[in-house]
This record gives structure tokens, sequence and C-alpha cells, in this order.
């Protein structure tokens, strides 16, 4: 075999899923170009999918199955009842959604779990459609001929505190969605951590430092600490103690705000849901992130 032959062999595409409790994200790169990493951001909003509709970096992770078809992410309106959090339920050891801000501040529109159907399949058909899409966007970005000889590898994240049992769940789910065999799992915590510390200087970093990472996600905010045991010639982490995490994510922000606005302005005689919905949108793509701690700042809500 050639130098060429082999260089062949061994290029891969690699998509990256970020399977999260309420949102989910994907990433795509090449093995011959690992520092080339592409986000999708353009995510269907209609039943009939398509590669334009909402942009942003992660796409909600919600499901509802209606005139016998499976709507997912941004074609899930705001009306109407739900699948959500479904994830939680591949792992029954761990508390799923139960926490005193979850009481205080339920979702009225979500199903209960197993309502309809199991935790398993929910995950399969949500993670099917993560699949499709994703590969709609590589048709449209990459070659065709590069598609036809490039092997795909999927790698998926799992919480850090999920059983064995869980993790291969969370394998039969991705493999019967499509993602193929030779699937990887990482922690969430450990590929976050990954990410940060390659973001930072390199020179900064040394073999035995110990670090606390925050992963505020939009169900859960969990804490673990690493202690870094390699440089070269990758980078590598192992944990230093036991992380701990709470059902207290960016989601009760929305809940608590949309409370906020219903005493506010409820009475008011154009006040109905579709304003709820347009006001909530934008707490949530423009309003939260462009927030930066100043309490004097203003923010403009829409409304009729």
């Amino acid at each position: 075999m050639t130098v060429e032959d082999d260089n062949e062999s061994d290029r891969k595409l690699l998509i990256a899923v970020d399977f999260g409790t309420t949102f989910s994200g994907v990433a795509w790169a090449q093995t011959r170009r690992p520092d080339v990493q592409t986000i999708i951001i353009q995510w269907p909003e209609t039943a009939n999918g398509g590669l334009e509709g909402v942009s942003s970096d992660k796409v909600p992770t919600e499901l509802r199955y209606e005139g016998g078809q499976c709507h997912w992410g941004f074609q899930v309106d705001d009306f109407g009842s739900r699948h959500q959090w479904f994830k939680l339920d591949l792992d029954p050891s761990q508390p799923r959604g139960v926490s005193d801000l979850s009481r205080q501040f339920p979702d009225q529109h979500a199903l209960p779990p197993s309502y309809t159907a199991s935790a398993e399949k929910l995950c399969t058909d949500y993670l099917t459609a993560l699949r499709t899409h994703t590969e709609q966007v590589l048709k449209h970005k990459l070659p065709q001929s590069v598609l036809r000889s490039t092997p795909i590898e999927y790698i998926i994240t799992v919480p850090a505190v999920w059983s064995d049992t869980a993790q291969a769940k969370t394998r039969a789910c991705a493999e019967n969605a499509g993602m193929g065999k030779a699937l990887q799992i990482i922690s969430e915590p450990e590929a976050a951590a990954i990410y940060a510390l390659h973001a930072m200087d390199p020179h900064s970093i040394q073999v035995g430092d110990t670090f606390v990472l925050c992963d505020a996600g939009g169900g859960t905010v969990d804490l673990i600490s690493y202690t870094v045991s390699a440089l070269k010639p990758i980078l590598q982490v192992e944990e230093a103690a036991m992380g701990s995490g709470r059902i207290c994510g960016s989601t009760f922000l929305n809940r608590i705000f949309q409370r906020f606005l219903v005493d506010k302005l409820g009475l008011n005689e154009e006040w109905d849901d579709e304003v709820v919905e347009d006001a909530m949108k934008r707490f949530e793509l423009v309003t939260k992130k462009v927030f930066r701690g100043e309490l004097n700042e203003e923010y403009v809500i829409p409304g009729k």
C-alpha cells in the first residue's frame, strides 16, 4: 500500500452530537482538517424540513407526534402538548425533573413520562431526526464524491453520572437512529473540559493542574473537578472528585420570566398566547445571550 492509499484509508468524517436535556447541538469535522470544525446552525421550522428555518447554535430537544408525523426541535411550537426532558428517562436511577424549581415552575404543555411512548422510542426518533437533518446539511456542504468515499463516525455525549445501563441504552438508541456501530460515547463534562482547555493559552496548563468545571445547561447544572494527567501526545484529564448537580438550568429562567410577564400583563386586552410565544423567543434567543450582568440595562421584549 502506498502512502497516499494509507492516508486515504485514515480519512473520516466525525460528527459530534451534544444530546442535551433541553437543547441539542451538532458539529462536524474531517480528520484531514481537524482544525476546521463546523457547527450546524440552521434548523427546520416547518414539517416539510429543509435547510432553511431558525438560525441557532442549538435545537430544542422536544418532540410532538401529530397526524402520523414526528415533529422535532423548532417544528414544535409553544402551543399544545409535547415530549421534553425524555433523555433523563434512559437512566431511572437519576431524578427526572424533580426539584423545588420544577415544582414551582412546571411546563404546562409537557407530557408526563411514557405518556404515549417509551424513553427509548422518543430518544431514537429524536436522534433519527437529528441525523437526517445533519446528513442533509453535509450533502449541501460537501461534494457527493467525498461523502461516498469517506466513512462517517458519530460521537455522542452522555451525563457523567449515568450508569452503564443508561450508556448502553443511549448507544442502542443512536445505533437504531442510524448513527452506526462505530459510535463513540464521551461524558458531557469531559468534552466541555477538553474544549475549554484547548481554548486557553496552552502554555498556562501544566500536568497536575486541577480545576473545577461548571456545566450550566438548560435543564441541569453540574460541577465536577478534573486534574490534567497528560499534555502530549494529546491532552488528557481525569476526574479529581465526584461531581454533583442539580435540576436548576436556564430553562427555569424562561419559566420564571414567563410567569412574571403573565402576572404583569395578563389582563391586557391584547395579551394572548401569540404574544407570549414571541416574547419568550426573544428572551431565549436574544436577551439572555446579550445580558452581561448590568442590572440597569434595558431590553425590548416584543408585543402587539
